[in-house]
């Protein structure tokens, strides 16, 4: 199967990701190599072999870039590959390739029912690293629907041609999940019945905290951006309060998830934005395969 005639596509921004790129790209791995799906693999402000390994890939195309920038690595990206649907995919978590044609075949007109504007999988968790309060944290953010329902937070997302239409380029955010998500009503959103993505979670609380700081800041960008933009925190709220209520477990999961939560957004009023928009959790990036 040649390129142009792919069933869609794959952009991997990735940055210093060697430890964990070949369990991503396993997965898709024969995709790629007979161009069921274009995938393309952008090592931005890389110091390790994250691009070598890519190119040891058949059919994965390889970009790099001297910036640290996920934002810029997407837009690279999207100017090497041109099949629709396009799943954005991050480089450490792991899609099984059924996962990934069911997206396609859900964001694709003329394969029955109702075409999907933007979808991504569920997510589980890999948690055999994890302290004990990480896996509460984490347990208690998997019961909270209003979080369950959008397009951030899982690692990957994908659109449909149409889909794909709302947007020119991605703009300079760092919160590039949560600027999609945006993008499309919640009723366009749809939650792929699949086997569901793999994002192995922080060791420990410092790690959690790193990117949960990483996070609120993106959101409090983005907010800044778009300051009309609908908002979860109400939903989530009510959500843990009902969690709390339901169980010990239950009560002790939700005041963990609630501290972290807490501790986080006022660390990320405090400190500085690292210029190249990476702030990661180096405790989860451990070769998963």
């Amino acid at each position: 199967m040649n390129r142009s005639a792919a069933r869609g596509s794959v952009v991997i921004p990735a940055h210093n990701e060697e430890a964990v790129l070949a369990a991503c790209l396993d997965s898709l791995a024969g995709a790629f190599a007979d161009g069921e799906l274009e995938g393309v693999v952008v090592a931005n402000g890389c110091t390790d072999a994250t691009a070598d390994l890519a190119r040891s890939y058949p059919g994965v195309h390889v970009v790099e870039l001297a910036e640290g920038s996920k934002p810029a690595a997407l837009r690279a990206g999207e100017r090497t590959v041109s099949a629709l649907p396009r799943i954005y995919l991050d480089a450490d978590v792991v899609l099984p390739l059924s996962s990934a044609r069911t997206l396609v075949d859900r964001l694709t007109p003329g394969l029955g029912g109702d075409v999907a504007l933007a979808a991504r999988p569920p997510v589980r968790y890999r948690q055999q690293t994890s302290d004990g309060l990480v896996r509460r944290y984490y347990r208690a953010r998997a019961q909270i629907p209003a979080l369950q329902r959008s397009l951030w937070g899982a690692g990957v997302y994908a659109v449909s041609a149409e889909g794909r239409r709302r947007f020119t380029e991605f703009p300079d955010l760092v919160a590039d999940d949560l600027w999609i998500d945006q993008l499309f009503a919640p009723e366009e959103i749809e939650i792929v019945e699949c086997e569901p993505v793999t994002v192995t979670t922080p060791g420990d609380v410092s790690s959690l905290l790193r990117i949960l700081r990483r996070t609120y800041r993106g959101k409090s960008e983005f907010h800044a951006a778009a300051p009309t933009a609908r908002e979860t925190a109400g939903d989530t709220a009510r959500d843990i309060r009902k969690l709390a209520f339901g169980s010990t477990t239950g009560l002790v999961d939700a005041a963990t998830y609630s501290g972290l939560v807490v501790t986080a957004r006022l660390a990320s009023r405090l400190a500085p934005r690292q210029r190249n928009g990476w702030e990661r959790d180096a405790s989860s990036r451990t070769d998963v395969r």
